[in-house]
């Protein structure tokens, strides 16, 4: 404590003498001078781990419980119920039905379970089933929750939310993606994968044997930990993130973050990537930690609501906080923003509205941004 207490000290100093264009400590971290922290709400119990935000709602999930927030006042989110979990390992990528109805919990560890939970009662929620051997890592409602595409492959039948089924075949049987971390529904049935090659699958005509048909490959084969396609895979760009953990500096293809043009991928049936950031330590000032303790990661992200064929995405991104990337008209991607937050690891990030962002952290838990800089 004393160490970090120094630290902070002399970062404060050398913040006293930097140019007003230069970030700043603020009650909350360091902020590039477009980008205001607004509120810390602390996640009392255990980590915060993922969300989601659903209408006038916010789910945050942990290893050791869940909770729900009324945010339509978004600068002072409320607080309705917390419910206590004991251990379940991880549920990063919170799967909530889109009528805020029902969520699942994605629990791989201790036990191989997917727990059912019916959010009727915002302030009572209550588990309705459980699904053991699809328990995958992270878990994805395809046709508004009817069904559940785990990682590993698990396919769950959820149209009986309180009778589920493990259906037999796995989704990604025969498919050339490996390393699967999570898949993204673009528009309902419509899939893109966090694998390596990036696919996109439509499932519209089977949800255990889907059809590819594109894919996004990296020569260097790294890991793909999250994908986007903005206006539900209609936009000219698609987005994806990289994770590499526990490392200390970040080097070479450690957790990139990239842009790929999907143009023509009917009939190319390829996406071609059309740059990556590569994460870099610096000072805390000039938006990068001078060590990782996480490691380098474009962890969960997400565009701005007007972005357009380009624009502004948020991504959580470990010690680096939250990077505000622009994405150009052509494809290339330039820092326009950050927040590091103190003492923090920056799980994901979330537009609220056009300026207002939740941060999801695992040392801390939730920070309200509001970011001044351009969308365009």
């Amino acid at each position: 404590m004393k160490v970090r207490v120094t630290v902070l000290s002399v970062l404060a100093a050398v913040a006293s003498v930097l140019p007003s264009a230069q970030a700043g400590p603020t009650a909350g971290g360091w902020t590039s001078d477009n980008v205001d922290h607004v509120k810390f709400i602390p996640f009392e119990v255990g980590t915060a781990t993922g969300a989601r935000v659903v209408g006038k709602y916010l789910f945050v999930t942990s290893w050791k419980n869940f909770s729900i927030y009324d945010i339509k006042d978004p600068l002072n989110p409320a607080l309705l119920s917390t419910t206590p979990l004991g251990f379940m390992f991880e549920n990063e990528d919170v799967a909530v039905s889109p009528d805020a109805r029902y969520m699942l919990f994605s629990e791989s560890l201790p036990n191989d379970t997917l727990h059912v939970w019916d959010l009727q009662s915002k302030t009572q929620p209550v588990e309705i089933a459980s699904l053991d051997g699809a328990g995958d890592h992270t878990t994805t409602c395809l046709f508004g929750c009817k069904y559940g595409w785990g990682s590993s492959g698990s396919v769950s039948d959820l149209r009986r939310k309180d009778a589920p089924k493990l259906l037999d075949d796995k989704w990604n049987e025969g498919l050339p993606g490996k390393s699967h971390h999570d898949e993204t529904e673009v528009r309902p049935g419509y899939v893109l994968t966090s694998s390596q090659p990036i696919m996109f699958l439509d499932a519209t005509k089977s949800v255990t044997k889907p059809k590819l048909l594109a894919t996004g490959t990296n020569a260097d084969k790294r890991f793909i930990h999250s994908v986007r396609w903005p206006r539900g895979g209609h936009d000219r760009f698609m987005l994806a993130g990289g994770e590499t953990n526990f490392t200390a500096r970040c080097g070479e293809n450690n957790g990139r973050f990239s842009v790929w043009d999907t143009t023509n991928f009917k009939k190319t049936k390829k996406f071609k990537m059309t740059d990556d950031h590569q994460y870099v330590n610096g000072i805390y000032a000039d938006g990068s930690p001078p060590l990782n303790g996480m490691g380098c990661s474009s962890h969960w992200f997400q565009e701005n609501p007007t972005f357009k064929n380009g624009g502004v995405v948020a991504v959580g991104s470990y010690e680096h906080g939250s990077q505000f990337f622009m994405v150009s008209p052509k494809g290339k991607l330039k820092v326009v923003g950050f927040y590091l937050p103190f003492g923090g690891a920056t799980s994901a990030a979330f537009w609220i509205n056009k300026e207002l962002v939740y941060t999801i952290d695992y040392s801390r838990g939730i920070d309200i941004l509001r970011y001044r800089g351009p969308l365009k």
